[in-house]
């Protein structure tokens, strides 16, 4: 029988609500805990800091619920005799430097840290982009160089990581295959609806593509459906608007005949772990997605899923699905068969759970490293900048 686990999850955003956390160590967490790894998920972020967090202006309610929030997670590190590890996902404090992470790294507890994009760039939205900075970017090199592992959502990341840390290991982000699963399409259907699904930050890719898109949505009996968080701003594009919740978004997914995945080729977009795509083949929808980073990984062009580069291919790629439903098809099963087999919840919940048991039984000391140092932070604030 195996010795039970107790693992403090340090996770930046409440629960239920985020992609990064949902489709990671929110959807892990039943399978840990029946491998005897029980996880205790501490959020950094209030419902209340998340109100006004992503909203321009309201400086002093932000700064208060960032000081008071951050006085929250400083308190917790009085509690880590109660754990075998920490795991750290993207960040213990959504601001400032790695300060609290070099402190849970010199109790001697094993320190996992796990993160799914580059947020070693800075990348932020338009209401807080002055005030980027505060982000510290580059404590996840700290970071990375302090944990006893580093677990990583593709191999892009991986590359990087590397960089501080020898002991990384890859696992995807996952799809809850018996929720996120295919549903009986309307045979008399006429409609044809293009779908995209996302957060409002992803949502600037979509607005990037409208250019492309006044002419892929001007064909009669073709709907572009947008699920999110806030209404788009496609400027001469006809589309239909739904704001998005976890409740409804299985059955929004539901209702696509073609989902879309829009992305420019950049050092932020490299870093997406094609998220957006998976949760459309899981639901049997089949993909047409820029190959841009991991959806190079995960789709095979013509053989579960299509890719479209330039705006010529993206017409011919839409054209194709619109007139075949059959193509529509075998895409969309090809697309499912794939999610089950590499990208389901219990395959990378029990690559996790491996992680968990050998980096509690190495204990690697931290080494080469001085986390003490206080020019750490003025490193993490200079890479932040750059």
């Amino acid at each position: 029988m195996k010795t039970p686990i107790k693992v403090l999850a340090l996770v930046p955003y409440p629960l239920g609500q985020t992609p990064s956390q949902r489709y990671r160590i929110e959807q892990w967490q039943p399978y840990l805990e029946r491998e005897g790894i029980s996880l205790d998920l501490s959020p950094f972020a209030t419902e209340g800091l998340m109100r006004v967090l992503y909203r321009p202006g309201h400086l002093a309610s932000k700064a208060w619920a960032l000081a008071a929030a951050s006085t929250r997670r400083s308190l917790q590190l009085t509690q880590l005799g109660r754990y075998d590890a920490v795991l750290i996902h993207r960040a213990a404090c959504l601001a400032g430097p790695a300060v609290l992470e070099r402190a849970i790294a010199l109790s001697g507890k094993p320190v996992i840290f796990d993160f799914d994009d580059a947020i070693y760039l800075l990348h932020t939205t338009s209401a807080n982009e002055p005030f980027g900075w505060l982000k510290f970017a580059g404590k996840t090199a700290s970071i990375c160089r302090a944990s006893t592992h580093v677990v990583v959502g593709n191999s892009y990341l991986a590359d990087y990581a590397r960089q501080y840390n020898p002991h990384v290991t890859i696992i995807p982000s996952s799809v809850d295959t018996e929720r996120y699963c295919p549903r009986g399409k309307q045979p008399s259907k006429k409609l044809v609806v293009v779908g995209w699904m996302g957060s409002s930050t992803s949502q600037t890719h979509l607005e990037g593509f409208a250019p492309v898109m006044r002419e892929l949505f001007t064909r009669p009996g073709v709907e572009l459906r947008v699920i999110s968080d806030r209404e788009p701003v496609l400027p001469g594009v006809p589309f239909v608007w739904r704001p998005w919740s976890p409740a409804s978004e299985v059955e929004e997914l539901a209702q696509f005949d073609i989902g879309i995945m829009p992305m420019p080729d950049d050092l932020w977009t490299r870093g997406k772990c094609a998220m957006k795509a998976l949760l459309y083949m899981s639901m049997g929808v089949p993909v047409i997605c820029s190959p841009v980073g991991t959806n190079r990984e995960v789709i095979v062009h013509g053989g579960n899923g299509l890719l479209a580069a330039t705006p010529e291919e993206w017409v011919a790629s839409l054209d194709t699905l619109v007139a075949n439903p059959a193509e529509r098809e075998r895409l969309g099963a090809a697309g499912r068969q794939t999610v089950e087999e590499r990208y389901s919840k219990e395959h990378c919940a029990a690559s996790f759970a491996r992680v968990v048991e050998q980096t509690i039984e190495r204990k690697r000391p931290v080494a080469g490293y001085d986390l003490s140092d206080p020019k750490a932070v003025s490193e993490e604030r200079s890479m932040s900048r750059n």
